[in-house]
């Protein structure tokens, strides 16, 4: 059941980023981009908005049965081996996503997690719950 909800996560996140003009990825082994790349790490499903003024990429983790130390170690990851080569005059956002199912907020309901992730609960019918933004875009 858990992989069927996984496939319907990022099936929805996909969507919703190519809505918003997101070139999307799913499951890249590698960086479709020569500035972009990451080490041990591989995104669930990767965005990527590359104009001449702005480079913004989303990466998201969709978590069936979140937990803390999970997604604490998914975040240090993401920190440690993600690089971005930039440009001058360019702004360059880095969006990491976490997917999750409604109830499951309170197991992961952390400073450190809300400052770094941008939650998307999404319910088993594939619908977007609710967006919370991290604090540190709030």
């Amino acid at each position: 059941m858990e992989e069927k909800l996984h496939k319907l996560f990022k099936r929805v996140v996909s969507k919703e980023l190519l809505k918003e003009d997101y070139a999307v990825y799913i499951e890249p082994a590698e960086s479709p981009m020569e500035r972009l790349w990451w080490g041990p790490y591989r995104p669930d499903v990767l965005g990527i908005i590359s104009k001449k003024s702005l480079f913004k990429v989303a990466l998201a983790e969709c978590e069936t049965t979140p937990t803390r130390n999970r997604i604490m170690a998914k975040a240090a990851k993401i920190k440690q081996t993600l690089t971005l080569q930039k440009r001058l005059n360019e702004r360059h956002v880095i969006c990491p996503l976490l997917i999750i199912p409604p109830m499951k907020l309170g197991r992961i309901n952390c400073s450190p997690i809300r400052s770094f992730w941008e939650i998307w609960i999404v319910n088993r019918r594939g619908m977007i719950v609710h967006k919370i933004p991290s604090k540190a875009n709030q």
